[in-house]
């Protein structure tokens, strides 16, 4: 059997991809806080600890995400720390009932964790509930479902992708995950708002 390179080194700089992502721009204190210094900030409050999805059968815990700076290509970029199994909480995001943007990530991907596999059959109008650390469950309802390059992406695709774990002055919860689940060149993003029912 012949092995097309290119494939390969898709498949290579897909994982590259899930793991990496530009430094966010400065917008707020937790934005620009360290991982030690966002742990006490979260601590005794009510951070995400599961997530619950019916219509996919997807009920897993969530787990606080840091990240580490690193040099790369000539770049100052943060590579987050993804749990394989869990679904994993930006503790630069806001908490749930903050009123701000809580994002959260999840693995899609047969090399690694697969938290998120189902994430792509999440319609508007579909359920997600959070349940915090201190048992508060919080209801949402998918607003936005959007399929972003990542991977060779262009400025305007990069903008979005970096917009979407920005601060809001308004209660949001935003899933991410790669997509397809056999290479990372996409993002799959959901955007869901506070139930009103």
């Amino acid at each position: 059997m012949v092995k097309k390179p290119g494939l390969l080194i898709g498949l290579f700089l897909g994982l590259l991809a899930c793991r990496i992502v530009a430094i966010p721009r400065p917008v707020s204190v937790a934005s620009t806080s360290s991982p030690a210094e966002l742990t006490t900030l979260a601590s005794g409050s009510r951070v995400p600890a599961r997530i619950v999805v019916e219509k996919i059968d997807l009920d897993a815990p969530v787990v606080e995400m840091g990240w580490r700076l690193q040099e790369r290509w000539g770049k100052l970029i943060s590579e987050w720390d993804v749990p394989d199994q869990e679904a994993a909480w930006h503790r630069n995001s806001a908490l749930p009932g903050e009123g701000g943007n809580v994002v959260i990530s999840g693995h899609n991907n047969s090399m690694g964790g697969r938290v998120f596999a189902d994430l792509e059959k999440l319609e508007p109008g579909d359920e997600i509930i959070l349940w915090t650390s201190q048992g508060d469950s919080f209801v949402y309802q998918v607003d936005e479902k959007r399929l972003v390059r990542a991977l060779g992406a262009s400025q305007e695709a990069q903008e979005f992708l970096q917009a979407v774990m920005e601060p809001t002055s308004y209660e949001q919860l935003t899933l991410i995950t790669c997509w397809p689940n056999w290479t990372n060149t996409h993002r799959l993003i959901i955007i869901a708002n506070p139930s009103q029912g």
